[in-house]
């Protein structure tokens, strides 16, 4: 098992930067995709995954009740979430790199009857420079940054501290605790996140996951 671990850790230093991307876009395009997503969603609903104590979305939004003019998911997938947080906000931005898995989020989630979301193309650290926000916005991810490499998501954490306002929140489905990497696989500390997130306090919430001393889920308000 120390073996095994330890080429784990040595395979994530060639992971590249569009490795993940690459993984994840190819599982969107495998025949009856759309299907399959819209019986994910529905087990996702069903599931409560909102309110799962590795998102606590719910709990989060419940504690803040005056963000609701922007939310920003990232990483959004095949939209579920998104769906979801266009109940409480005036406007939803959902990032997704893959355009495969935007055509399907449109159809599971069509214009029509999501007027509230905005889809947007793209690599988060590419996307977030281009938004702008005047008053306090929501954050969110569904372990997407757990995904990537510390570059990126040091990126992404930076462009966010950049842009939000103060009293922003975010949500992050995201690991934490006893430092492992692996390709698509990162642990990062509690230190890590809060160095890379140094204007917010973090509350690190989140469940065990896996093996101990190794959670997924906090939340963060940003202070100064």
């Amino acid at each position: 098992m120390v073996i095994k671990n330890f080429f784990k850790k040595i395979s994530a230093r060639f992971q590249t930067s569009k490795e993940s991307y690459r993984r994840h876009n190819a599982e969107f395009l495998v025949k009856g995709k759309l299907e399959s997503e819209r019986l994910g969603v529905k087990r996702l609903k069903e599931q409560d995954m909102f309110s799962h104590p590795d998102n606590k979305f719910g709990f989060l939004l419940n504690k803040y009740p005056n963000v609701r003019g922007f939310a920003v998911d990232i990483g959004s997938g095949n939209g579920w979430l998104s769906a979801e947080l266009s109940a409480y906000f005036k406007k939803v931005i959902g990032i997704e790199p893959s355009k495969m898995g935007i055509e399907i989020a449109k159809q599971l989630f069509p214009l029509s009857s999501y007027p509230q979301i905005e889809w947007k193309e793209g690599f988060a650290e590419e996307v977030l420079p281009t938004l702008n926000f005047s008053e306090p916005v929501l954050f969110v991810t569904g372990c997407v940054l757990s995904h990537l490499r510390d570059k990126e998501v040091a990126d992404i954490c930076r462009v966010i501290n950049d842009k939000a306002p103060v009293g922003s929140i975010l949500g992050f489905s995201e690991c934490w605790g006893e430092e492992w990497h692996q390709i698509r696989w990162h642990v990062r500390t509690k230190e890590w996140w809060q160095k890379n997130l140094n204007n917010w306090d973090i509350d690190f919430h989140g469940p065990q996951v896996e093996v101990p001393g190794r959670h997924k889920g906090f939340h963060a308000v940003k202070v100064k």
